[in-house]
């Protein structure tokens, strides 16, 4: 007789990635949102260089019988915060099976003195934001999907700039510009050699003989992600942000893809106008909510 089975995992492999793509196209099939699951990230950190991460669970995989039923992952880009995102299976929900999640996942925050815990979720979610009221969680801030498909005709122009493959001795600088943009002071688990064979390709973005900025492209979809994206202060304001992204597009269409979607923080108006100007339209939002009840375990 099946019975409910969850399991703790480390890391997602490929197989574990192709379950949870499949729970999640039966999750959209029933609700028309975006689920921000971050699988592709969570698969190059598994595929790439694994032995030197740290032993803590990300992943959490409940099951009945063989069936995946719920997922609840665990993300954290740096600094003091845990952001957690998942699903359930419609047929499967009202059962308690997220919650069950939900705790295991908050444990492990704990135990890793996480400051403060984010729960990502459509804000057309309904199961989402249910969820999300049930346990307190207060609204912090949202984040755009933006998309902009080959026949926007966005011409590239001039540029004074260029793009430039990043390379593994980059490695600093990009970690330099991460901490700078994004408030991310880790280490950089993945070299971007590594990564390139992956089909995400970090560039550098130069001017003359100086590296102004960076940006990151995933050629793993039909459509190019752009990510990682910023120019130094000192630099910003000239109009090499433009230049940059329609640089961007340029690469992703070479490539043949159809199109080509990025996030951008919703009270990021500098950014969204930029976005905006070369063609990019707001496809989905997603809200972040904080569980204001969360409390990090203080080590004596």
């Amino acid at each position: 007789m099946d019975e409910l089975v969850i399991c703790s995992k480390q890391y997602i492999d490929e197989e574990d990635f192709k379950k949870i793509n499949s729970l999640k196209k039966t999750v959209l099939e029933d609700e028309e949102i975006f689920l921000k699951l971050e699988l592709d990230y969570k698969l190059n950190l598994s595929l790439n260089q694994k032995q030197e991460l740290p032993d803590q669970i990300n992943e959490w995989m409940c099951y009945w019988g063989d069936t995946l039923i719920g997922y609840l992952g665990l993300c954290n880009f740096g600094g003091a915060d845990g952001e957690l995102t998942g699903m359930v299976h419609p047929l499967y929900r009202r059962k308690g099976i997220f919650t069950k999640l939900y705790q295991l996942a908050l444990k492990e925050c704990k135990k890793r003195g996480f400051q403060k815990i984010l729960l990502v979720c459509d804000h057309k979610s309904s199961s989402g934001l249910s969820f999300i009221q049930s346990v307190g969680g207060g609204y912090s801030f949202s984040e755009y999907e933006m998309k902009q498909s080959y026949t926007a005709g966005v011409s590239i122009g001039g540029n004074d700039i260029a793009l430039i493959k990043a390379r593994n001795c980059d490695v600093a600088e990009i970690e330099k510009q991460n901490g700078l943009y994004f408030g991310d002071t880790g280490r950089t688990i993945i070299l971007p050699e590594d990564e390139e064979k992956r089909n995400r390709i970090t560039y550098l973005i130069w001017l003359g003989s100086e590296v102004i900025g960076k940006i990151r492209i995933d050629f793993d979809f039909d459509e190019g992600f752009i990510s990682g994206f910023g120019i130094l202060p000192q630099y910003r304001g000239k109009g090499y942000g433009r230049q940059t992204l329609l640089a961007a597009l340029h690469i992703i269409y070479e490539k043949n893809s159809h199109g080509a979607a990025l996030e951008v923080a919703a009270e990021n108006r500098n950014a969204l106008h930029l976005y905006e100007s070369c063609g990019f339209k707001v496809t989905s939002v997603t809200d972040y909510y904080e569980d204001k009840s969360f409390q990090a375990t203080i080590p004596y």
